[in-house]
């Protein structure tokens, strides 16, 4: 019988000789006693066999017993201080059981027969749902006892709240708010840290990510359909230091379901609704995933389609629902094992969002109204590639990230009325176009630390480049004439950093964090201005340059393995910028000379805790923070519809936020998070007309959110459950200047779902905004009109929908 050895040496010179000889593993050398003794254990989400062996190394303990019949796949992150045994049972995947063969020693057993059958669409009655872990701070932790401000929620719970994309489960995120503008033109805001409702060229506040790799810089969220995802992760707060420029606000991550080697599995699903007020809405996803190379390797495909209803009307022009949309898209993933721990991961990732019209009102025709002549379509059009290069194993792993994203998007305004350039036709029937494309690439490396011990490290280097192109136009309708382009500008702008972090372990209950990113960031313009009558075509611009240091500081205190206090401090951070000087004389007033717009910084001070109460039934997370912003970058329009960008003043926000999640059984779960703080502009420039004291635009004073979810066996084997959503969003203005016309908010929406599944096959029946509130969610819509008319953005009215759902 042949058999393998592998030495691996242990804190403090003790050796560990694992032997596997036929089906067992056996570990010599532990110290006896070591069962017992409460040890400080970071043990990541890995293949087994792997994590056995790092267990065994900080554990000080013999494991063995592998392989085992039915016990295989990937093991649960563990993090804590804990006796041996009890990270043991905590890190061993569904099917791994364990035996104790004396207080030093541990054998692995299987509880049954590996399967490849699919996942079904929700957990069997009497298994507990597996913790949720989170990758947002680049190491797999449970969310449960992690020592930052972070919300995740599963795939399952995303499916169950509604979640066709981010912004319809927004609000069951603690502290996030998402504007209102329409699919693919919305804008993201976590803990009240708004530089305004609107996009332009300012880096955006909140970073989007999809895995691994940013997906946007000052465009709006892509609106990417949350088909085959395994968790959304929010981290709260400036993230300079390990995300770097434009994260000041926080961090939004989309993770993929990952190709699996060890399954051939699908599900098709597709859905209907009826909205009242409106026309019908219908789409279809599919998921399939193949096993390559004798498993190996894997591919996994995702396609889906779907049309949104309209419930806008134009009466001046008998038109009905006109604010329909339809998104295509889908994703394909490749991973390979290419052994010797290496593995390699690629994607292409491909949505398209073409919505006929606008969806606010305006006029006096009633609810649900809008008297425009021209009928302002958008087009939001998102591709990525993505390739990812990991190697796992030793004292730190290597993970290497690259990817590219091409993002356009096209955008018309009726500007008829407004006085946009000197030489336009007058009293012209006229639309406002504008282009907008989006290439970025993206280039990182970190490295992770993996060995034993009280230190934790990580480094990396990030690179990343953007360019976009802006052409905007004015087409006049009637009577008709040739076009008039008003500019079009070229900006770029390059990053690179390098950046650590460390976790030391000061004793068994108590770790401090320090971390570093250094950065260099370049900006350039070039535009060229087209809008005087009788002058030449000006070529304009302007290059800037800027460096720094985004430092972030952790100080964490174990309770118990699953209970934590921490108070941290951490910085954020976004790069300048320029304004074609064309706006600045074409609109004379306080805002000549603001040709640049300067870099912005946050700090960031809070103190917060989690802690599992009532042996795990209820769990508790909540933060107490102050934020102070220095130079705030805002982008807002001219009163004639052209945009702009200026540093507004500084502001703060001081604010609470808490997260309640009581299980008392299987059966029944109750979900509440609430956040109460003061955004505030605390000094103003005065290049805007902006009210100090009266808030931030877009972020109210409060918000809440609760979901309560009761499921229990039906007969023949089937799983029922019925769940119910609230939340409310508070009173803000869409803008700094305080008004009646741009007052919106206060007001609460609800939903309610029912459902039925069995082992391969699922059925859903849901109401949407079950009140069919008709409150003004986004107190804009278009740039040309808003001084000369009130704007408003209803919530789409109720909804009532049916979906299905097949595995094979």
């Amino acid at each position: 019988m042949r058999s393998r050895l592998r030495r691996i040496q242990a804190p403090r010179g003790l050796v560990l000789r694992l032997v596997a000889a036929g089906s067992c593993l056996v570990a010599i050398g532990a110290p006896p006693a070591a069962q017992a003794a409460a040890r400080i254990f970071r043990l990541p989400a890995e293949s087994l066999d792997q994590a056995l062996v790092r267990f065994a190394v900080q554990g000080e303990v013999s494991v063995g017993g592998l392989p085992a019949p039915g016990c295989g796949g990937r093991s649960r992150p563990v993090q804590g201080s804990m006796s041996a045994e009890a990270a043991l049972a905590a890190m061993l995947p569904p099917g791994c059981d364990y035996r104790v063969v004396d207080p030093r020693t541990f054998k692995i057993v299987g509880s049954g027969p590996l399967t490849a059958t699919a996942t079904p669409a929700r957990a069997p009655m009497g298994m507990a749902l597996a913790p949720l872990v989170v990758t947002a701070e680049r190491r797999p932790e449970p969310l449960t006892g992690a020592p930052y401000p972070a919300s995740a929620l599963s795939g399952a719970t995303l499916q169950r709240l509604g979640g066709e994309t981010f912004r319809d489960v927004a609000s069951q995120f603690v502290g996030v708010t998402v504007t209102n503008l329409g699919p693919g033109r919305n804008k993201i805001f976590v803990r009240g840290l708004s530089d305004g409702s609107f996009t332009g060229k300012t880096q955006s506040t909140v970073g989007l990510y999809l895995d691994d790799l940013p997906i946007t810089y000052d465009a709006p969220d892509p609106d990417l359909r949350l088909v085959d995802v395994d968790r959304v992760e929010v981290l709260r707060g400036p993230q300079g230091t390990l995300y770097g420029s434009g994260s000041i606000g926080g961090i939004v991550r989309i993770v993929t379901v990952k190709p699996d080697p060890a399954a051939r599995e699908g599900w098709v699903e597709a859905y209907g609704e009826a909205t009242a007020h409106g026309s019908s809405s219908s789409g279809f996803a599919a998921m399939l995933n193949l096993p390559l190379a004798g498993g190996r390797s894997a591919l996994r495909a995702v396609a889906y389609s779907d049309d949104q209803g309209g419930y806008i009307d134009n009466p001046p022009h008998r038109l009905r629902d006109l604010n329909f949309s339809r998104r295509n898209g889908g994703r394909l993933a490749w991973a390979a094992d290419l052994g010797s721990g290496w593995r390699l991961d690629a994607n292409v990732v491909h949505q398209s969002i073409a919505t006929n019209a606008a969806q606010y009102t305006q006029g006096p025709y009633g609810r649900l109204t809008r008297n425009t002549g021209v009928r302002e379509p958008h087009d939001n059009d998102f591709t990525q590639l993505g390739l990812g290069l990991v190697h796992t194993g030793g004292t730190a792993d290597l993970k290497i990230s690259a990817g590219f994203v091409d993002h356009g998007l096209d955008t018309t305004y009726d500007a008829t009325g407004a006085f946009v350039a000197v030489d336009e036709v007058p009293g012209a029937l006229k639309a406002f176009d504008e282009n907008r494309r989006v290439s970025l690439g993206v280039l990182e490396a970190t490295l992770t630390s993996t060995a034993p011990g009280r230190l934790r490290w990580l480094a990396g280097v990030f690179a990343t480049q953007t360019r976009e192109s802006d052409t905007a136009r004015l087409r006049f309708l009637a009577p008709v004439a040739d076009p008039l382009t008003l500019y079009h500008r070229h900006d770029q702008l390059a990053e690179e950093a390098i950046y650590g972090e460390a976790a030391y372990d000061l004793n068994a209950r108590m770790t401090l964090t320090v971390g570093l990113r250094a950065f260099t960031t370049q900006v350039s313009t070039v535009g060229d201005d087209f809008g005087f009558a009788g002058d030449p075509t000006v070529v304009a611009g302007g290059k800037g340059a800027s460096s720094g240091v985004a430092p972030k500081l952790r100080l964490s205190y174990a309770l118990a393995p699953d209970v934590v206090l921490y108070a941290q401090a951490q910085e954020g951070y976004r790069a300048g910028g320029f304004n074609l000087p064309s706006f600045a004389r074409r609109n004379p007033g306080p805002v000549i000379g603001a040709f640049a717009f300067r870099p912005d910084r946050m700090w960031n001070y809070e103190v917060g805790g989690a802690a599992p109460l009532f042996d795990g039934r209820l769990v508790i997370r909540a933060a107490v923070f102050h934020a102070e912003w220095h130079a705030v970058q805002t982008d807002q329009y001219f009163a004639n519809g052209l945009p702009l960008t200026v540093n507004v003043g500084d502001g703060s926000n001081t604010g609470l936020e808490v997260e309640l999640l009581w299980r008392p059984d299987e059966r029944l779960q109750v979900r509440v998070s609430g956040l109460a703080n003061d955004p505030q502009l605390t000094r103003t420039t005065r290049l805007l007309p902006a009210t100090p004291d009266k808030g931030l635009p877009g972020v109210p004073y409060g918000t809440a959110s609760a979901d309560v979810r009761y499921r229990w066996p039906a007969p023949h084997g089937l799983v029922a459950e019925v769940s119910a959503q609230a939340s409310y969003v508070g009173r803000s203005y869409v803008t700094f200047d305080v008004g009646a016309a741009n007052l919106m908010g206060g007001y609460g929406s609800g939903r309610i779902a029912a459902s039925l599944a069995g082992a391969r096959w699922q059925a859903e029946a849901y109401v949407d905004n079950v009140t069919d509130a008709q409150a003004n969610t986004f107190a804009f819509g278009n740039p040309f009109s808003r001084a000369a008319a009130m704007q408003s953005t209803p919530l789409r009215p109720r909804t009532f929908g049916l979906r299905l759902k097949r595995s094979f």
